[in-house]
């Protein structure tokens, strides 16, 4: 396979690996043993992952979460290429992570089960792209980047053990829809403070707003306005959390055009309005 393998990060914790794919035709890789128990986050195209007697359909928005001690294949579907963020595990960190991990006990202890696709909820994504982020700037905070990683494998550990309900997309979807509700998201991430109307995505994606409301949806089983909501309420947590801004500043600095809706939300997502949230945070 031809690809590009970044190293963002490495410490006893987790090695963090940028995977850019640079194949431009359909292909099957060679055999590749999997040393580490490992966690990939599928940021862009498509690919069949092959593991002993079964067959992943793996694809961007979806995490790949893979044990040691088995060979894998993976076999292009398109020329898209693929771009992936894997988090890899020495075997002290990956022990950690599966006595905290009850909810995934089914999977740790079944030989069965070599891998498993977990669709990336809002948040899991909003932690996931703090995380890219922080790993592109020129100096590295490691207590505060690993802290995050720590929230993102215990939310994702704890995904509902359901997890083959995955959106049901066809090839032609995947191919050429894929891509562009990932372009959404990226613009969301980018520009969750502005006031985001649903013809101005739907314009974006060259499609009516019924229509990528309803595809949207169907690909991150969340409608685009509660992606944005989603996005806006973590940011804020995080903000109140980590800063000593009043809330009607973060209120309006997040998104929010008023503090009532702001403090509803709030107290609906996390069962404490933001007020109460930040009194709790003081020592």
């Amino acid at each position: 396979m031809d690809a590009t393998i970044q190293t963002l990060y490495e410490s006893p914790f987790c090695t963090v690996h940028n995977f850019l794919c640079q194949c431009r035709e359909c292909s099957i890789s060679a055999k590749e043993y999997q040393e580490t128990f490992s966690i990939a986050y599928i940021r862009k195209g498509n690919f069949r992952f092959r593991i002993y007697r079964n067959e992943l359909d793996a694809y961007s928005g979806l995490f790949l979460v893979t044990k040691p001690g088995y060979e894998h294949q993976v076999a292009h579907l398109h020329d898209i290429p693929d771009q992936c963020t894997i988090f890899s595990f020495p075997v002290e960190s990956s022990a950690a992570l599966m006595e905290q991990a009850v909810d995934f006990a089914w999977f740790f202890h079944n030989r069965d089960i070599q891998s498993i696709l977990v669709q990336a909820t809002p948040e899991m994504e909003w932690l996931h792209q703090l995380i890219f982020l922080s790993l592109q700037q020129p100096r590295i905070s490691s207590l505060r980047t690993e802290q995050l990683m720590t929230d993102l494998f215990r939310l994702l550990l704890s995904a509902e053990r359901n997890t083959n309900q995955l959106p049901l997309l066809n090839d032609k979807q995947k191919r050429y829809y894929l891509p562009v509700i990932e372009t959404v998201k990226d613009f969301f991430h980018q520009h969750y403070t502005d006031d985001i109307n649903l013809s101005q995505l739907a314009a974006m994606s060259n499609m009516s707003p019924f229509h990528f409301s309803r595809l949207f949806k169907q690909v991150t089983s969340v409608a685009p306005y509660g992606y944005l909501l989603q996005l806006r309420l973590h940011h804020a947590h995080l903000q109140l959390s980590n800063t000593s801004l009043p809330v009607t500043d973060i209120a309006f600095s997040t998104g929010f055009n008023s503090l009532e809706h702001f403090s509803a939300a709030f107290k609906k997502a996390f069962g404490k309005s933001p007020a109460a949230f930040k009194n709790s945070k003081i020592p």
